[in-house]
């Protein structure tokens, strides 16, 4: 029996607590979902006012990479990342729907979002009920909107959630019956999400969980077992054959396998706990209300109000999500998108509950309305302390409040000087993790890397990365070279290799000319110096973007410069 179902079961037995709030009927549910589709439609217009804000960093990885491959460039050829490909692909389709542009990408992420509210909603009627489906999908949107957390923006964890909800919603509904197939389909969902991130693959218990529970009665759990896991090979299997076919393999595999795992090896585990308070800090910082209503709605869950069902499911979709923010105990804000279609179905229960004590003191319809009223107060005040980022900021002020010092900004109009005067067989590199200037400028990299954060990090490849960086620029003497001289796009820290700094300021000083300065003057003016002009201007900030024009056509090398033993 369903958690909704045993719960409207329990509720119309005489003496029950809530024998008048758990009967929905038809006005409910059709209310319940009015209100859903109304949310979704606010949502929207919010993110289309916001949608032509700079790519941010992550955003300009996926787009950059998407659009190689709309170019016919396979991922790991010219753009090397730790991250499986799956979103690199859904930008790529993204792209070539609604164009390549800021906007364009943020229109898609806005559907993914509305899917994705539509998947809680269905989740929360099917172990909930309609009211507490509503509320949790209006949460669930709230949440989404939260800059903080960075929703706004087109995270690979959004495009996570999607297909893994989507699967684990195929396993719920295959547990009650005594088919098999549907597993396979569960799992092909969530080998998606896999690719998207390897985050993901927290999510695949939690599906073979509910395999095991609903083959108690009906069939061994082998079976589904084995098409569970069947599924989910399937995506990384064609994955390999593809980047194998395409010749990237290797590079693939040293890139999200070998360098990952040192990655991850590089915080030790005392960290762990102040990295995780210091994040969630950010992530929580306009929306706590919600995270401390969710941990109250786990009471009810946990002392079986809404079956066993429900109760099992919420809260091992709970862990699997917060499994799923903590591999290398690195934590990023967006990371916590994982863990909101949980904290959102929590916060429908905590406010369906409520509905269902006070159903002691008024009528049923009382109730609801009274549970939902309350409840549109709380999101009303999350959003009434966004209102700023959300309604009256410009997308250039959201990006400037949110990423502070971040060049993010700057590369729109670094990336616009570039393309204007290059052609599209002419390469460029960024000395910097600023991959978005490679989209916004539609050329090519000259090097594979486009994050230079490991290049300076304590990892055993790093010295390696940085010869290879040096040798692939230098090989190809690109027409521009952008030198990012902001602490965010680095993070070297004094146990860092310096060389490529070194490097850097003899490769441009031997061969290129600087043309243009980007003076990053705090706290968020900026001002473009550009051809002549550079020659007698003087910073007045150390957060600079340097861009350089090569002497010459003729190959120019200084070959690798070791850092000064000072540095």
């Amino acid at each position: 029996m369903r958690g909704g179902d045993a719960l409207r079961s329990a509720s119309s037995s005489p003496g029950s607590s809530g024998s008048s709030a758990r009967k929905p009927g038809s006005s409910l549910r059709s209310g319940a979902l009015v209100s859903v589709l109304l949310a979704i439609v606010v949502v929207a217009g919010v993110r289309l006012h916001l949608a032509g804000a700079p790519l941010e960093r992550d955003e300009g990885e996926y787009a950059y990479a998407g659009q190689l491959i709309l170019h016919g460039v396979p991922p790991y050829r010219l753009a090397c990342g730790m991250k499986f490909p799956g979103t690199y692909y859904a930008y790529a389709l993204i792209l070539s729907l609604f164009g390549e542009t800021a906007r364009g990408i943020r229109v898609g992420l806005l559907l993914v979002n509305a899917a994705t509210i539509g998947l809680v909603f269905a989740l929360g009627r099917r172990l909930l009920g309609p009211l507490e489906a509503a509320i949790a999908a209006i949460s669930f949107a709230v949440l989404t909107l939260d800059p903080w957390i960075m929703g706004l923006f087109a995270h690979a964890t959004h495009f996570v959630v999607l297909p893994a909800l989507a699967g684990l919603l195929v396993a719920l509904r295959a547990a009650e019956t005594p088919r098999t197939r549907p597993f396979l389909w569960s799992g092909l969902l969530l080998g998606l999400a896999v690719l998207m991130k390897q985050h993901a693959v927290f999510f695949l218990p939690l599906a073979a969980a509910l395999a095991v529970r609903g083959a108690w009665q009906r069939r061994p759990a082998g079976a589904r077992l084995a098409a569970l896991a069947l599924g989910a090979a399937i995506p990384f299997g064609v994955l390999c054959t593809v980047l194998l076919w395409q010749g990237v393999l290797r590079t693939f595999w040293f890139w999200t396998f070998v360098y990952a795992r040192a990655y991850v090896r590089e915080l030790p585990l005392a960290e762990f706990l102040p990295q995780l308070s210091d994040s969630f800090a950010v992530a929580a910082r306009a929306n706590l209300p919600l995270w401390l209503l969710a941990a109250a709605g786990l009471i009810p869950l946990l002392s079986g109000a809404y079956g066993a069902e429900a109760g099992l499911f919420t809260t091992g979709l709970l862990l699997a999500s917060f499994l799923a923010v903590c591999p290398g105990f690195f934590f990023r804000a967006h990371y916590f998108i994982l863990m909101l279609p949980a904290i959102a179905l929590q916060v429908g229960v905590a406010f369906g509950y409520l509905g269902r004590l006070l159903a002691r003191l008024v009528s049923p319809r009382a109730s609801q309305a009274i549970a939902a009223a309350l409840f549109a107060a709380v999101a009303g005040g999350v959003l009434f302390r966004a209102r700023d980022s959300l309604l009256f900021m410009t997308p250039r002020e959201l990006i400037r409040a949110r990423y502070l010092a971040n060049p993010f900004v700057e590369a729109v109009d670094v990336a616009r000087y570039i393309r204007e005067r290059t052609t599209s067989d002419d390469r460029i590199a960024v000395l910097g993790s600023e991959p978005e200037i490679y989209f916004y400028a539609d050329r090519r990299s000259a090097t594979v890397h486009i994050y230079t954060y490991p290049l300076v990090e304590s990892q055993p490849f790093a010295s390696q990365m940085q010869a290879e960086m040096i040798a692939q620029i230098e090989s190809a003497h690109p027409t521009y070279l952008v030198y990012v001289k902001v602490m965010a796009s680095w993070l070297a820290g004094p146990a860092s290799d310096k060389t490529i700094f070194a490097w850097t300021t003899r490769y441009a000083a031997s061969c290129y000319d600087l043309v243009g300065i980007a003076d990053m003057i705090p706290p968020d003016a900026t001002r473009y110096v550009w051809d002549e002009a550079v020659k007698s201007y003087q910073p007045s900030s150390s957060n600079l973007i340097l861009v350089f024009r090569r002497k010459s056509d003729q190959p120019c090398a200084v070959g690798r410069v070791a850092a000064p033993a000072t540095s």
